[in-house]
């Protein structure tokens, strides 16, 4: 499948390029279109997808900018510009930045599809340079030696001066400012040794030689940068474009970030601090990025605070009826300390602690018959997939509800009040990211890249902590807040359509009518007389 952006601030010519693609026959699909190069950039981040139509002159950030900022962030991107404007200077622009083809309006259809074959074929032809043994030429005894030194590196005991020697062997450039190395585990099953060769031909591309498998399926990488912030940018995105790059070999990738240091002699440590938080959290966080600094806060919150609800939900609890529970779950999610519950660390260790809550209800409600509470606790865990109910908010929501009412059933004594859990590092920042689009999703200026910058995060940093607190992707939170908008509009007012995108931020009345009929497979039209028919008891 060939995923599509088109970027054009003209509507009726994106309009026209849509529905060529549209009518497209063939694994092409329409993933997203923008009036502007700064909305395309954000939506792009979160979309990724695998060609780019996109004009030149446009408002915001013009098609130039667009292509330097995406290509840096996603590599692999076959781009397209169709311009008004033939000018030498113009193409030869196009080139330096690898532009794929340059086009002229007004373009045929015929002209566009042959355009976006070619670039498929390309795509296709790249993938299997990934994925084939003789796709790369770099000397095999090399290689080895090289990821033998990261071996070295990350496992310790060699002094400073005897890594450098080796380094200078190797023509590897190994003083830096900073180091931080990052592990990805790849779930099963994974051809591993397709995986390697896609991964060392990724290497390659973007001159990073080290790298090295400590084991089949756990790639470790070190990445370098001149400062902290840069470093985490930089590590953020090469984790999207890795994810995309090998995501037919490995779908599914758990990522941990490790600590940055300013000493080679350190990165061994801050190695083997992150692999055994790999072991920890692969199977709570499957498939989710952790930072080794913000699992090591969490942790330690854990260990001081045994209550993961605070004082005031167990106050409610010895007061709660059956028939109330789902509405404390609730309560308890929708209020501000709720927002801790975004990670699946913290979700699970909330489950865990509800679970050991019931064993003792359990345990209590049989004292007559004596029941051993670890029978008791044996019994309940193999009821309860805790790891993949943590692994979503709903798998979470229902859990919780289950093992609550299953408590209130058996309840006797109140709990003694314990502390309550402080938030976790990101929990404000999500906060505020909310708070924000709340008060400004009606701007059509709003983008992934302003509320980072608002919230004082890279785009990719946020992105990607963002996408897993909320269990969303930016655009989809922001694109459900304004259609939800659209909706209390459609059904209680009789504003016209093109009133009603402007005030929930959609710049063009078809674009509005475009992203609703996805959303809620209706047209905003049909959505108002359909709500009006079920008003009037039709």
């Amino acid at each position: 499948m060939y995923q599509i952006f088109v970027v054009e601030d003209e509507l009726l010519i994106r309009q026209s390029i849509c529905k060529v693609i549209e009518g497209m026959a063939g694994p092409y699909v329409l993933c997203g279109e923008a009036s502007d190069g700064e909305l395309a950039l954000s939506m792009m981040q979160d979309l990724m997808p695998d060609i780019v139509l996109t004009d030149i002159r446009m408002p915001f950030l013009d098609g130039f900018e667009l292509i330097r900022h995406v290509k840096d962030m996603m590599p692999w991107l076959k781009v397209a510009i169709i311009s008004g404007y033939g000018d030498f200077e113009y193409a030869q622009r196009a080139i330096t930045l690898g532009v794929d083809h340059y086009l002229l309006k007004p373009i045929r259809p015929a002209e566009l599809v042959e355009v976006i074959e070619d670039m498929a074929r390309r795509i296709d032809q790249d993938r299997q340079k990934r994925t084939l043994p003789g796709g790369y030429d770099t000397d095999e005894v090399q290689q080895a030696l090289r990821q033998h030194f990261m071996q070295q590196l990350l496992y310790g005991g060699l002094h400073t001066s005897t890594l450098l020697e080796k380094a200078r062997s190797l023509r590897l450039d190994v003083l830096k400012p900073l180091y931080q190395p990052v592990l990805f585990s790849f779930g099963a099953p994974v051809d591993h040794a397709l995986l390697q060769i896609s991964v060392r031909n990724l290497m390659e591309r973007m001159e990073l030689p080290l790298y090295c498998f400590s084991e089949s399926n756990v790639l470790t990488v070190l990445l370098d940068g001149q400062d902290a912030q840069s470093l985490t940018e930089r590590v953020y995105q090469f984790n999207a474009i890795l994810r995309h790059e090998v995501q037919e070999v490995s779908p599914v990738i758990t990522t941990v970030v490790g600590s940055i240091v300013q000493r080679l002699s350190a990165v061994g440590q801050a190695y083997h601090t992150a692999s055994d938080l790999l072991k920890k959290v692969f199977g709570v966080s499957l498939g989710q990025v952790v930072d080794v600094n913000d699992a090591a806060q969490i942790v330690a919150e854990m260990i001081e605070l045994g209550d993961p609800f605070g004082p005031a939900f167990q106050q409610k609890l010895q007061r709660v009826g059956m028939g109330e529970v789902e509405a404390l779950v609730d309560e308890v999610l929708r209020s501000p300390e709720g927002s801790r519950f975004g990670s699946t660390l913290m979700r699970y260790y909330a489950l865990v602690d509800l679970l050991k809550m019931t064993v003792q209800q359990v345990v209590k409600a049989g004292e007559d018959a004596g029941p051993d509470v670890k029978d008791v606790a044996s019994r309940l865990s193999g009821e309860y997939d805790l790891l993949a109910a943590s692994g979503t908010a709903e798998g979470f929501r229902d859990t919780a509800i289950d093992l609550i009412r299953r408590f209130v059933s058996l309840r006797r004594e109140p709990r003694a009040q314990e502390e309550t859990l402080g938030a976790m590092k990101y929990s404000h920042v999500i906060s505020r990211a909310e708070k924000y689009v709340a008060e400004n999703f009606c701007d059509p200026n709003i983008s992934l890249i302003s509320v980072a910058r608002y919230v004082g995060l890279s785009a990719a940093h946020f992105s990607t902590i963002f996408s897993q607190s909320v269990g969303r992707s930016f655009i989809s939170y922001l694109t459900a807040m304004r259609i939800n908008r659209a909706k209390e509009l459609l059904a209680n007012t009789s504003m016209k359509l093109s009133a009603i995108a402007m005030e929930i931020g959609y710049n063009e009345p078809n674009y509005f009518s475009h992203v609703f009929r996805k959303s809620e497979g209706v047209t905003p039209k049909e959505y108002r007389n359909r709500t009006a028919a079920a008003d009037r008891g039709v």
